[in-house]
């Protein structure tokens, strides 16, 4: 990860000139790097922008767009499709030096209310579109959690769960923001299922079985997010892989570990790329 968590970072000379992207406006999209970023401001407030946490432990940020009704394009729909076009969303929060934004966290869109009402520049009643984020460590601690593990009691393919898995990241609908947190480990959840069932019992890295069975007397094999080396990465099945705690643990720590995630990243990729031919074909 480029930032650290609660440190202080210039907009200009830390985010934009690094990475590239809008130097105005609260979402920048830099088209050459990983990264979304968001900045929320109390300043914002003027424009009719309401950022902060709710009761259900989400940060509702709200979109872009001053006048009128605000509308699923550039920033918003770029949030609102980060995972399916693999950016990180990372939000900064103004602080009371100019240009100086304390970095809050890495975060995972929930899901997005568009049928809230309220004043835009001029004043005029508008619809607002306003996004469910949650810190994308909550997401990671859910996947590994061995209790959020579904059970699955009826007979389905792997290529049922596969396409489970990836309509639930395809699903776009706009929700209450409980209904969105309930969604997102639903989401989770299935995505999990997927990988676990994907690697039969085999570490997908070394291709060993998987060390020892869990308490539900399954192989016991962890989520790892291969497309960055932290587990908070998005949770989207070409990104995901089931390896043994080994290896698991090497690609975090080990000398090699960088390599070893990288040709992990390409076996993933080439299994999940031929399963979309074979679909195609059919």
């Amino acid at each position: 990860m480029a930032f650290e968590l609660e440190k202080l970072y210039s907009r200009r000379r830390d985010i934009h000139e690094k990475f590239g992207g809008q130097q105005q406006g609260g979402i920048s999209t830099p088209a050459s790097a990983p990264y979304i970023f968001l900045f929320t401001s109390e300043a914002g407030e003027q424009h009719g922008y309401h950022d902060g946490y709710d009761e259900n432990g989400l940060f509702i940020y709200t979109g872009e767009g001053q006048v009128g009704p605000m509308q699923f394009l550039r920033g918003n729909r770029a949030i609102r499709d980060h995972i399916n076009d693999g950016k990180e969303l990372l939000l900064f929060a103004s602080t009371k030096k100019s240009g100086i934004y304390r970095f809050k966290g890495t975060f995972v869109c929930a899901g997005c209310d568009d049928e809230k009402i309220g004043p835009d520049t001029e004043g005029n009643p508008r619809r607002l579109i306003q996004f469910h984020l949650t810190p994308s460590s909550v997401v990671a601690a859910h996947l590994q959690d061995e209790s959020s593990e579904i059970v699955v009691t009826e007979n389905i393919s792997l290529d049922e769960m596969r396409k489970r898995a990836y309509a639930a990241v395809e699903n776009k609908v706009c929700t209450a923001p409980v209904v969105s947190k309930k969604n997102l480990y639903k989401r989770s959840e299935d995505v999990k299922a997927y990988v676990l069932a994907r690697a039969k019992g085999i570490c997908e890295s070394c291709g060993k079985a998987a060390p020892f069975l869990n308490k539900g007397g399954k192989s016991y094999l962890e989520a790892h997010h291969i497309r960055q080396l932290s587990d908070d990465g998005l949770d989207i099945p070409s990104w995901m892989a089931a390896i043994c705690p080994n290896c698991h643990r090497e690609i975090h720590h080990g000398q090699d570990g960088a390599m070893k995630n990288q040709i992990l990243q390409a076996q993933i990729k080439n299994f999940e790329n031929s399963q979309f031919v074979d679909v195609a074909a059919q």
